[in-house]
């Protein structure tokens, strides 16, 4: 070792040298904090204390109010998008209308197309019928015979439709999977 080492840097270098850590300093406890429990508590304990991991906080039942209700946010996006294309609801009508809309598991967006599509409002299950049976926004401006799709869905139903439009070559469009 280092001749201008003196013994207790030569202790700290072997000791790092070995992968031990170095011991702490002795802090300065106020006369107020000498006497409390911590300090009175066994040598055992305050070491035992000291080494054992950190635990990760486990959120009280009373912050769950903290966490954001999705479908909450989500029924109030579908509502003003209800709002934006009729703007005449009510907002009683237009709260139970986006819940219905909700329950499909349709985002605002996909609402608003089909919506813009020419479904209106009220019609979520319509949509339901229609997604079940491979339709998209996207087919209900198509025409059949001069008569759109979504005009032919109100009198022949989904499923006349459905036949219509794959007797015209038409192909549902593939419903994803749970792997895609």
């Amino acid at each position: 070792m280092d001749d201008n080492l003196d013994a207790l840097e030569r202790l700290m270098l072997a000791n790092l040298l070995e992968g031990r850590q170095p011991r702490r300093r002795a802090t300065i406890v106020p006369k107020s904090q000498r006497n409390s429990d911590s300090r009175q508590s066994a040598p055992q304990q305050r070491t035992a204390s000291r080494n054992a991991p950190a635990r990760a906080a486990i959120p009280s039942p009373s912050a769950s109010h903290q966490v954001p209700d999705l479908r909450a946010n989500r029924q109030l996006d579908i509502g003003r998008v209800i709002k934006q294309i009729d703007p005449r609801t009510t907002p009683e009508w237009r709260s139970e209308m986006a819940a219905a809309w909700v329950r499909l598991d349709l985002t605002a967006a996909q609402v608003h197309a089909w919506l813009t599509a020419g479904l209106l409002p009220a019609q979520h299950e319509l949509a339901k019928e229609c997604i079940a049976r491979g339709l998209t926004p996207a087919d209900m401006k198509s025409r059949i015979d001069g008569v759109r799709v979504v005009e032919r869905l109100r009198g022949d139903g989904v499923d006349g439709v459905v036949d219509l439009l794959r007797s015209n070559g038409w192909q549902p469009t593939p419903r994803p999977t749970a792997a895609a």
